[in-house]
């Protein structure tokens, strides 16, 4: 056969799948848009096998377009409406994008943040239902949650906040708990870890050894705190020691005040340690130790009536589909961390963590 005849019809075998690929990626599209559609619009099933009913607001609200779904076809004869809250993974302010199909259950501390703060507008929400596992995470996120709580209970006095733990709620989770009414820790939980980090790695020894030589040009001698190649200068570490206290003091006092514990009783056990759920218990950090069914029973007294155990959901429209489709968001993070890296956007910072 001649070459170019060949290569005619590997051309044209190359066009056909392309088309076909092509073809077929649209009509996907177009039922993940379908399913999605039929999703928010005859509900989805709840935890325990109910349908989760919509009970979009007829207002919008001011923090994001969301649609308020009941968790449990139990629930719907219910008047009052507590909405549950999953905080889960390292507290951060990086927003988390929702992935195709996704059921937009995003557990990041920015989506919680914006789900509190709308809660507070949302006169029909009495309480708040905080499911919490995390090893704890930035300090001023940290800090934003537990003032957003703290606005969410201030907005009316009916209004409570409770708190159910999981595998872990250290740190920067307990920090954001101390907002609670309530706190309830699994009989597997580990929490505490009540105190502030700041770490850094220094290669000065083995930069010298390759003969590496390190050329910083700064302002002043202490812009080039904790250069990683330079030799460890005991001031630096007296200058970031300072605001490290100062955070921890803070942590020390919230907890005093939220736990109504005397403040030295809680410096004893602020040192960074943690705890099970029992001696949380017996130290006055949890009130106290239960599974899901247990919890919704504090609920229920807390409300002082049966409760309506609701969530929000993000409305996504055409465009935000398509954008979570390709990533784009995601691949911006991305590129914005590795600019970051080159840039050497690599200072520490304080943290209330579990490390």
């Amino acid at each position: 056969m001649d070459s170019g005849v060949e290569k005619g019809c590997l051309f044209g075998c190359l066009l056909s799948v392309a088309i076909f690929v092509g073809v077929s990626l649209f009509v996907v599209l177009i039922f993940a848009l379908a399913l999605k559609g039929c999703a928010s619009a005859v509900g989805q099933f709840g935890e325990d096998g109910g349908r989760q009913i919509d009970m979009s607001m007829s207002r919008p609200l001011d923090e994001a377009p969301f649609r308020k779904v009941c968790l449990s076809a139990t629930d719907e004869d219910a008047e009052t409406q507590v909405l549950r809250i999953d905080i889960h993974g390292v507290i951060s302010d990086e927003v988390v994008p929702s992935l195709l199909l996704a059921d937009s259950r995003d557990t990041s501390a920015s989506a919680a943040l914006r789900k509190i703060r709308a809660a507070t507008k949302d006169e029909d929400i009495l309480g708040l239902y905080l499911d919490v596992d995390s090893p704890g995470g930035g300090v001023t996120i940290s800090d934003e949650l537990y003032d957003a709580l703290c606005r969410f209970r201030e907005s009316d006095t009916n209004r409570f906040v409770f708190v159910h733990m999981g595998d872990l709620c250290c740190s920067g989770g307990y920090y954001l708990s101390a907002a609670a009414n309530w706190i309830m820790a699994r009989p597997t939980t580990t929490t505490g870890s009540i105190g502030v980090i700041m770490s850094s790695v220094n290669a000065a020894e083995l930069a010298h050894k390759i003969g590496l030589q390190p050329v910083t040009i700064a302002s002043g001698t202490n812009k080039s705190m904790l250069n990683p190649l330079e030799p460890i200068n005991p001031e630096h570490i007296k200058i970031l020691e300072r605001p490290v206290k100062q955070l921890h003091e803070r942590f020390v006092e919230i907890v005093a005040k939220g736990r109504g514990l005397p403040i030295e009783k809680v410096r004893e056990i602020a040192d960074g340690r943690i705890l099970s759920a029992t001696d949380a218990l017996e130290c006055g950090l949890v009130d106290g130790i239960g599974q899901v069914a247990d919890a919704r029973d504090q609920l229920v007294k807390l409300a002082g009536d049966e409760v309506r155990i609701c969530a929000y959901r993000d409305k996504s429209d055409f465009w935000s589909l398509f954008g979570d489709t390709l990533m784009l968001e995601s691949a911006g993070r991305l590129i914005r961390k590795a600019e970051a890296a080159i840039d050497g956007d690599t200072a520490p910072r304080a943290e209330y963590r579990l490390k």
